[in-house]
């Protein structure tokens, strides 16, 4: 029965001690393909901003290009309109002098009448 015991006893501790050297081995499989995993992750992301990165920087390109077309189509129209208010002043600078020249010929006209009723 001593004997029987020491067995157990023995049995027992061989079990622990299996259990703890394969609970290593576990943890250090465990641990590589962690590890692993973690590498992998981290050049997916690495690609990932890359990517990204490139298209932001594709983008702010763009970005340059359509605020400098629109600061060109701004210039342009701005330029367009000045040239129209310019066109609007010289035909309203015509009228007015047309208009100007009408009323003298309509008052020397009118005074031309005025001094032939008088005599007559």
């Amino acid at each position: 029965q001593d004997k029987l015991a020491k067995e157990k006893h023995s049995s027992t501790l061989n079990f622990h001690k299996l259990s703890t050297q394969w609970r290593a081995v576990l943890r250090e499989t465990k641990d590589k393909e962690l590890r692993q995993d973690i590498e992998i992750l981290s050049q997916t992301f690495a690609r990932v901003m890359d990517c990204k990165d490139s298209v932001i920087e594709s983008l702010a390109t763009d970005l340059e290009e359509a605020e400098e077309q629109h600061a060109q189509a701004l210039r342009s129209h701005l330029h367009n309109v000045d040239r129209l208010l310019q066109l609007q002043r010289c035909r309203l600078m015509c009228l007015e002098e047309g208009y100007g020249a009408q009323l003298e010929a309509l008052k020397m006209e009118f005074e031309a009448e005025r001094y032939k009723g008088g005599e007559g």
